[in-house]
């Protein structure tokens, strides 16, 4: 089945023979030692504890499988300085989206060179950080230079009320994977590596989601599916955090799981779960996102119109352009916004479609929100009658 967790894998050192490198050359892997972690539970009352943010959690856990490879830990303030401000790395690799711990409360007694232990949403200890640094950070600034606004009406940025005033650097080490809240599979991007090393695919193109799949999703992918350059897809929704009127993780895997098993080749499609928070940074958003899908394995990454966007706050089509100007070592394949014609019976794009607009049916998944909210039918132009039956369920959006 395409979704599921990969058998008969080869020896380690047969992995990343031909699918591209890791960002920034190594994948990331901090993953304590059974023993080790089992001890340091048995030891936790004797280390000072840490709750950080929802998506820092997610963070932490993804910083230790290398799924943000370079990073071995939280940044520290030359790393973020230079993130806010150019980009990049200090190291010169270009990086758009800050990745920083900064828990609520007092962090006086937290000192460089102590161990503290993350607790995730269960108040359980997951992870260890081995403090570096401590360094003041100014939320405004946060907001404006990542999210290009200060309005509180971003769900990004009124989250930033959670983050403390501090940020704490170091490096972090997994004791265990955090709990499953989604219900479908989550491949490491060691195991999707691996994975695509067993099926022979070089040339993987990721698909990134945060939605049930519709009929304009369809369209893109099975184009991408035809390109002589691409031997696969790589399914990759994010379930983490998510804001509020959106699908709820639940909804979107099993969506995608039907949708994938009813309707692609087995042999060219996998389909695996990203638990992190969703950022909506419009383009600096998308390239964090490619960054992360070649950590993964991938050597293509689709972009559609206005993807990571929310509301008004970036042109639709930034992030195309965003990957003229920077380059991660991820091939962009740039789709123009589809719909259903009524004349073509079809989904198209302004691009092969003559017809007015009187004449197309919108793919909004904004519009499609509002018909289930208010009890209206869902237009099967342009969703799979499996998915309809999901979503008409009731109580799939996130209140």
């Amino acid at each position: 089945m395409a979704h599921l967790h990969p058998t008969g894998l080869p020896h380690r050192s047969l992995v990343m023979r031909l699918i591209p490198t890791p960002y920034g050359g190594t994948l990331v892997e901090a993953i304590l030692a059974q023993n080790q972690a089992k001890r340091l539970l048995e030891q936790q009352n004797e280390f000072l504890k840490i709750k950080p943010p929802i998506e820092q959690i997610y963070d932490a856990e993804k910083i230790a499988l290398g799924a943000y490879s370079p990073l071995q830990g939280f940044m520290d303030e030359e790393d973020y300085t230079r993130v806010l401000n150019r980009n990049e790395l200090k190291k010169g690799l270009v990086w758009t989206i800050p990745i920083v711990l900064t828990p609520k409360g007092d962090t006086k007694e937290l000192k460089p060179g102590d161990e503290a232990l993350l607790l995730d949403l269960f108040d359980q200890p997951f992870a260890l950080l081995k403090l570096e640094q401590k360094f003041k950070i100014d939320k405004g600034e946060f907001a404006e230079k990542v999210y290009a606004t200060r309005d509180t009406n971003h769900p990004n940025v009124a989250e930033l009320s959670e983050y403390g005033e501090t940020a704490l650097s170091g490096k972090v080490e997994l004791l265990r994977a955090l709990p499953n809240q989604h219900g479908g599979v989550e491949l490491t991007p060691r195991e999707t590596r691996e994975y695509f090393q067993k099926m022979g695919w070089k040339n993987v193109a990721a698909y990134q989601a945060r939605n049930p799949p519709h009929k304009a999703h369809e369209y893109i992918q099975r184009l991408t599916l035809e390109r002589d350059d691409v031997d696969a897809l790589f399914i990759h929704p994010i379930v983490g955090k998510l804001k509020k009127g959106d699908y709820k993780p639940e909804v979107i895997m099993e969506a995608y799981k039907v949708f994938v098993e009813k309707y692609y080749p087995k042999n060219r499609v996998l389909l695996s779960a990203l638990s992190i928070a969703m950022r909506y940074a419009g383009p600096k958003a998308v390239l964090f996102y490619a960054i992360i899908r070649r950590n993964y394995g991938c050597s293509h990454y689709i972009v559609g119109r206005d993807q990571a966007g929310v509301g008004s706050y970036y042109d639709p089509y930034a992030a195309h352009a965003i990957f003229d100007k920077y380059d991660v070592g991820v091939v962009p394949l740039r789709y123009q916004e589809t719909f259903y014609c009524r004349v073509c019976e079809g989904m198209v794009s302004s691009k092969v479609c003559p017809h007015p607009e009187s004449e197309r049916v919108s793919t909004s998944q904004t519009k499609i929100r509002e018909l289930l909210q208010q009890g209206k039918p869902l237009p099967k132009e342009i969703l799979r009658q499996e998915v309809i039956q999901i979503l008409e369920r009731g109580d799939v959006l996130i209140k």
